[in-house]
């Protein structure tokens, strides 16, 4: 049996959102549904400038995007201090929720956003993507080898949007 594939809709058009909706796009088991903005023009452009599927659906706002019955999840990109706000929203309409980081203002904010995930049944995810990346494994078990570096107490590591993008 195979597996349907989850319909997500992007709040804004935020440069990281060029990344992640491409991610969306190549991955089997995952489609764009809808984009919102609050310019139906910027959501149009951006959805044209990224390869959005022609059945994608553009809105002007991010309430349609939430009001959608063919999104059952939302990508959330906006900036941190409107996370609270729309990530709550997000979850009392149903919609599973990733959420760009840092994912909250506060631990308070965040727990709200995870109260309102959990007591609407939804799930939660922030868009910390080396976590899950092959590499991470690798390079994991590449620093962990003894015989390489001895005993590591500890790794900095910086990441750039300036090569993906």
């Amino acid at each position: 049996m195979s597996e349907t594939p989850v319909r997500f809709g992007v709040l804004g058009c935020a440069t990281i959102a060029r990344i992640l909706s491409r991610a969306i796009r190549l991955a089997p088991n995952a489609s764009i549904s809808a984009i919102g903005s609050r310019s139906i023009d910027k959501a149009s452009k951006f959805a044209s400038d990224n390869g959005f599927p022609a059945s994608a659906k553009v809105y002007g706002s991010y309430e349609a995007v939430l009001d959608d019955p063919e999104v059952d999840a939302v990508y959330l990109p906006l900036p941190t201090s409107l996370h609270l706000k729309w990530a709550v929203l997000a979850a009392e309409k149903k919609k599973h929720l990733l959420l760009e980081k840092p994912v909250a203002l506060d631990v308070k904010e965040l727990d709200t956003i995870l109260e309102a995930c959990e007591s609407n049944g939804v799930q939660f995810m922030d868009a910390t993507m080396w976590m899950h990346h092959p590499r991470t494994a690798k390079m994991k078990e590449f620093l962990s080898d003894p015989l390489r570096f001895g005993q590591l107490k500890s790794v900095f590591s910086l990441i750039s949007l300036r090569k993906m993008l």
